[in-house]
């Protein structure tokens, strides 16, 4: 693993501010906070997989700092809709324009399933999606060998899990009234 890191120093030591930021997105409650620290997050993964060579991730990287960018405000101006809607057709351009294999499918998958998640305006499912993207992502990973994102999967899937556990659990609580 160390040799991995060693091969390309200024791809990881990006990765590993993406690792910090990956760790924080999760944590955040409500879904305009959740878009803005993954858009910091994809700024960082673009360069990342920009300089292993990963182009599929790198163009999706930059698809997603726009989606989660343009999502901000889908609750509150409808137009945004439109402008959000028009760059999913991106991701099959952008993965068959730097096709580099199974790599390009999982980056391009993890995307979609992000960009539905971010779309919706229901947390839950939201998070749930975004779980699914995870694991996608986690396969790109493993199959460009990128140590920092592979850390930065486990970090998101862990704190996503327990985030997502708070939600059930608050569906299942009775809803207090206030007489």
């Amino acid at each position: 693993m160390l040799a991995i890191l060693l091969a390309n120093p200024a791809a990881n030591l990006i990765g590993v501010v993406a690792v910090v930021l990956a760790t924080t997105w999760p944590l955040y409650k409500t879904k305009q906070n959740i878009l803005w620290a993954q858009g910091a997050l994809h700024v960082a993964f673009a360069l990342h997989f920009f300089l292993l060579g990963a182009y599929t991730a790198s163009v999706m990287n930059g698809l997603g700092f726009s989606q989660a960018i343009a999502a901000v405000p889908l609750g509150k101006r409808p137009a945004f809709k439109i402008i959000y809607l028009l760059t999913l057709p991106l991701i099959a351009i952008g993965a068959y324009l730097t096709w580099q294999g199974m790599p390009s499918i999982f980056a391009a998958l993890a995307l979609a399933l992000f960009s539905i998640g971010r779309y919706l305006s229901n947390t839950l499912m939201m998070r749930f999606l975004m779980l699914l993207g995870i694991l996608s992502w986690t396969v790109h990973d493993i199959l460009v060998m990128s140590v920092p994102a592979l850390a930065a999967d486990a970090l998101s899937l862990g704190t996503s899990l327990w985030m997502l556990r708070g939600e059930f659990r608050a569906l299942k609580s009775p809803a207090r009234t206030v007489l």
